[in-house]
């Protein structure tokens, strides 16, 4: 509304030299409309102290663009940060990461990464978590100068967790392919993006659970589990052709 703004000055900057187009600044008054009441940190009816984990495997790239210089072996030393909106998602002191791969367009990483949602709309319902996303940053390490960003996937908090039950009156039964833990997996496949445009493909499989702490461990063994029948049941496929 015009009546909540006021402009206080509005004048250009003549001595701004170092272009030929001249910046205009201004200042104004504004009248905020009532705020909206602040989340409480601890839900009422959460007495559980549940939060939102991802384990995240069976990461790799394709095609990514080379960034070394011919001097340094004209490939690119890839890694991948996990960076969250809002930041204390998943920032301690530093955003997660994976491994250097060095020297590769093409990286597999025989690794998973654990993720912990301490944000406080991952304990109060599934409303809350909209907006909230992870963005896997792909950067190219450099030794002697700042890494460089060669693009980002955006995953969605609230896609990777449609399928939880994330209210405890939901959460009486589970579901038979988890026996006991309330889990999603979900199969990413997606273009590595910078400035819009694509630099390669993204690959990784990302399991969501809500859960105590107590289950945690539960959680993590479950998953390793289910990897390793997977990794057998391909492996004995495999050697069954030359049987």
């Amino acid at each position: 509304m015009k009546e909540a703004v006021t402009p206080n000055t509005y004048e250009p900057c003549p001595d701004f030299i170092t272009s030929d187009h001249k910046p205009i600044r201004g200042s104004f008054t504004v009248k905020l409309n009532k705020s909206a009441p602040a989340r409480p940190s601890t839900p009422k009816d959460n007495k559980s102290n549940k939060l939102i984990h991802f384990l995240i495997s069976n990461i790799k790239c394709t095609n990514l663009p080379i960034m070394d210089s011919e001097i340094m072996g004209g490939l690119s030393d890839p890694y991948i940060l996990f960076v969250s909106s809002p930041k204390n998602l998943t920032w301690k002191k530093a955003w997660p990461s994976t491994k250097t791969i060095f020297r590769n367009l093409n990286p597999v990483w025989d690794e998973e990464t654990h993720l912990t949602l301490k944000h406080e709309s991952c304990i109060e319902s599934l409303d809350d978590l909209s907006g909230d996303m992870i963005y896997m940053v792909v950067m190219d390490y450099d030794q002697t100068s700042g890494d460089d960003f060669i693009g980002s996937v955006a995953l969605n908090v609230q896609d990777l967790c449609a399928n939880l039950k994330l209210s405890e009156e939901n959460r009486e039964q589970t579901t038979k392919f988890t026996d006991e833990l309330n889990l999603q997996q979900t199969n990413i496949s997606r273009p590595v993006v910078r400035n819009g445009q694509e630099y390669g493909m993204l690959e990784c499989t990302v399991i969501s659970a809500y859960l105590e702490p107590s289950e945690v461990t539960s959680f993590l063994r479950t998953a390793a589990k289910s990897r390793n029948m997977k990794f057998r049941d391909a492996k004995n496929k495999f050697f069954g052709l030359f049987r």
